[in-house]
C-alpha cells in the first residue's frame, strides 16, 4: 500500500486555483508532483506558487512522470473521458471533477477502464464533505423525522454566472448541459446521498430549446424509496435562497442558505411534538474536504465517499434529464 499520493493536476482554472490544489497541499500524505496548462507560463506561476515539481503543457507528458499516482482532472467537462481514460491507461488513479462526463456512454467508459486498470476514481462531489449535509443525513437515515416524503430544494449561482463572455461553460459542445450541470449536480447527488436511494423517475423543464444552454432547470424526482422531490436549479434569479427542505413523517429539516458550499447558513430540525434545535454552520472549503478524503481513501485502501458509480449515476440523471425536457416526457432511469 502507497504510503505518499503523488498527485498531478490537470486543468489550472479558478476551482483549481482557490480549492483543489490547496486541498493537495494541506494533506500531509500528498506531495504535488506535477501541474498541467495549456499556457507554459500559467504552468510555471501555479508550479512555483503551489510546490510543484514540473510545469507541463502537454498531460501526456505528466502522465509518464512516475513518481505520479493520482492525477486530479478540472478542465472543461467534454475532455474528462479523454483525460481520465488515459490517466487510468497510465495506471494512475482518478480524481474527476463533476460531471464526470457529458454522456452516460462515456462516463460509463471511465468507469470501465478504471476497473480494468485496477485504479481508484473519485468525483468532486464536494457537498457531501459539508457538514451540514453529513448531520442531514445522519437525521435522515436514524428515522427521526420518520420517513421522507418530499424535499423542496432552490439552487441558485445567481444571473452573472451564466454571462461570463466567452466562457467554454456556454458552448454546447464543451459543457453538455448549462446550469444542470454547472450547478445542478451537487444538489441531484446529494439527495442520493442524504436519502440512501436511487432516482427512479424524472420529469424536466429547461427555458431554453433542445441544443441551447439552459439557466434555469426545473425537476421533479420520484425515489426508488418513495420520496419526492422538487428542485429549482438557475442561473437566472437575483437573490435566491438557496434554501432546502426535508419534510417527514414525524418531523421537518429546514436549511436555511446551505446548497451552495461558499455560503453558510442554518440547519433547524423540527419534529411533530413542536420541539426543535437549530445550528448554524459557516462556510468550508468543500473541494479541499473531498481531495482529502480521495487522499486518505488511497492510503487506506477504501472507496472515497464520492466513488465512479456516483459520477455515473450523475450523468445517468442528466441525459435523462435532457431527454425529459426537450421531448416533452417523464423518464425511468434503471435503478
Amino acid at each position: 500500500m502507497a504510503t505518499i499520493n503523488g498527485w498531478g493536476l490537470i486543468g489550472t482554472g479558478r476551482i483549481a486555483e482557490d480549492r483543489i490544489l490547496p486541498g493537495i497541499n494541506s494533506f500531509a500524505g500528498n506531495k504535488l508532483i506535477g501541474v498541467v496548462s495549456r499556457d507554459q507560463a500559467r504552468a510555471n506561476d501555479f508550479a512555483k506558487r503551489f510546490n510543484a515539481q514540473h510545469a507541463y503543457t502537454n498531460y501526456d507528458d505528466l502522465l509518464k512522470n512516475p513518481a505520479v499516482t493520482v492525477v486530479a482532472i478540472h478542465t472543461p467537462n467534454a475532455q474528462h473521458a479523454e483525460q481520465a481514460i488515459a490517466a487510468a491507461r497510465a495506471g494512475k488513479h482518478v480524481f474527476c471533477d463533476k460531471p464526470m462526463a457529458t454522456s452516460a456512454a462515456d462516463a460509463e467508459r471511465i468507469v470501465r477502464e478504471c476497473e480494468k486498470a485496477g485504479v481508484t476514481l473519485g468525483v468532486n462531489f464536494h457537498n457531501r464533505q459539508m457538514p451540514c449535509f453529513i448531520e442531514t443525513r445522519r437525521v435522515v437515515q436514524s428515522g427521526e423525522i420518520g420517513n421522507v416524503l418530499m424535499v423542496q430544494l432552490e439552487a441558485s449561482a445567481g444571473p452573472g454566472a451564466a454571462s461570463v463572455a466567452a466562457s467554454w461553460r456556454t458552448d454546447p459542445k464543451m459543457a453538455g448541459l448549462g446550469t444542470s450541470m454547472n450547478v445542478g449536480t451537487h444538489v441531484y447527488d446529494i439527495l442520493r446521498f442524504i436519502l440512501g436511494s436511487e432516482i427512479a423517475t424524472v420529469s424536466a423543464i429547461f427555458d431554453t430549446a433542445p441544443g441551447a444552454m439552459e439557466t434555469t432547470s426545473l425537476t421533479t424526482f420520484k425515489f426508488a424509496n418513495g420520496a419526492l422531490a422538487q428542485l429549482n436549479v438557475n442561473q437566472s434569479t437575483p437573490n435566491p435562497y438557496n434554501d432546502f427542505v426535508i419534510y417527514g413523517s414525524k418531523g421537518r429539516i429546514t436549511g436555511r442558505s446551505l446548497t451552495r458550499s461558499r455560503e453558510g447558513g442554518e440547519l433547524q430540525v423540527r419534529l411533530n411534538d413542536g420541539t426543535s434545535r437549530q445550528q448554524a454552520y459557516p462556510a468550508i472549503n468543500a473541494h479541499g474536504a473531498c481531495v482529502v478524503d480521495f487522499s486518505q481513501a488511497l492510503l487506506e485502501g477504501r472507496a472515497p465517499v464520492a466513488t465512479g458509480i456516483d459520477g455515473l449515476r450523475s450523468v445517468q440523471l442528466t441525459d435523462a434529464m435532457g431527454k425529459s425536457a426537450w421531448e416533452g416526457v417523464h423518464v425511468r432511469l434503471a435503478t
